[in-house]
């Protein structure tokens, strides 16, 4: 299989497992090294320590504020909210939760992150599918994507029997409902499925592998596939295959980072991407939250896989972006899908150069 360059995609056949990847944790970050596949899951060097000065002494200080705020709206059970659309989701509490994981598991939050964990398992049908008792919404499967997400993450420090077979489940839940284009959808209907779940489902497969579950490439192959198909000609990405060729920033942002984690760095499709992402604009006012704190996060994530330049120029803005729109309280605010969600999109846009969540290396 090729890009439209004729750039080898990753090979077929096979899994992404933990014969691939050789885990070193360095200076509170990890290092994935690549073994038997010319595409791997691919780390960028971390800062020598955490809380480098990447992070400066104000952002670090509204990071600890906003994780305050986070442990004062969690429940004892766990999730976040009261109930109406969005609270006490699955997605808002892995998203807290993995939060929670990037300021290293360290007291006071590491109660927290097991507090989250409760919840996601408690949450976890026998089909493998996340649901919180509580929280209606139109994206389910976002939220199951980010469950998967984050259990994936805490697997590397909690070991224990539940955790693993809720990953395992949720898992074969999510391949089992990948569509026959590659892609995953809301609905039952193939055709609607759309670059932004897709992404949000192959980074919940790579945190997966990198718990040491094996993961068909078949299944990144046709991920990889229906995102390259998705491409307009500005670079940027279509929501959907049959949709128009009308590109927007923040998801194609996030095909970027899925895109580079499943190896193509040096694809024509990533360069032709990032070159849509480095044209001047401005990203949707935090009114339309669920883009705009989605943007910023993946936005950050493709530039630190970038590294270098694109990644000294970023950083530093969307630092301060983030800092002059914390609330007094240390809550970044939301009207769409709500608070809890805009914090913990906020501390982890922030937290991605602390290098304490393997994922956010590759």
């Amino acid at each position: 299989m090729t890009d439209d360059s004729g750039h080898a995609l990753p090979n077929s056949g096979g899994e992404f497992s933990r014969r691939e990847f050789v885990w070193t944790a360095i200076a509170g970050g990890l290092v994935v090294l690549q073994d038997r596949s010319s595409h791997a899951l691919a780390s960028r060097p971390k800062f020598a320590e955490h809380g480098s000065d990447d992070v400066t002494e104000p952002a670090q200080r509204a990071i600890r504020r906003g994780l305050d705020w986070l442990v004062a709206r969690q429940k004892p059970d766990g999730g976040f909210g009261a109930p109406r659309d969005y609270a006490r989701d699955v997605g808002v509490c892995a998203l807290g939760g993995l939060a929670f994981l990037a300021d290293g598991l360290r007291d006071p939050f590491h109660e927290n992150a097991s507090r989250c964990t409760k919840y996601l398992l408690a949450s976890s049908r026998p089909d493998g599918f996340f649901q919180g008792p509580d929280s209606v919404t139109h994206a389910p499967l976002y939220g199951h994507g980010f469950a998967a997400t984050y259990l994936g993450q805490v697997r590397g420090w909690d070991r224990r029997a539940e955790v693993a077979s809720a990953l395992n489940r949720a898992i074969a839940y999510l391949l089992a409902a990948q569509s026959k284009f590659g892609g995953w959808h809301y609905t039952s209907d193939p055709e609607d499925a759309d670059v932004s779940v897709t992404t949000c489902q192959m980074m919940a497969l790579f945190s997966a592998a990198q718990a040491g579950i094996a993961i068909p490439r078949q299944a990144i192959d046709r991920g990889v596939d229906f995102l390259c198909r998705c491409q307009n000609p500005d670079g940027g990405f279509r929501y959907r295959l049959k949709d128009p060729p009308n590109s927007l920033f923040p998801r194609s942002a996030a095909a970027v980072v899925a895109l580079r984690a499943a190896g193509l760095h040096d694809s024509n499709v990533v360069r032709k991407a990032c070159g849509y992402l480095a044209a001047p604009r401005t990203l949707p006012a935090p009114s339309l939250a669920e883009y705009y704190y989605y943007g910023q996060f993946y936005a950050t994530h493709a530039a630190w896989q970038a590294g270098g330049t694109t990644w000294n120029d970023w950083y530093p803005v969307v630092q301060e972006e983030l800092l002059g729109r914390q609330s007094d309280d240390g809550h970044w605010e939301d009207t769409t899908i709500g608070r809890e969600y805009a914090t913990a999109m906020a501390l982890l846009t922030l937290q991605i150069p602390l290098g304490t969540v393997p994922l956010f290396s590759i």
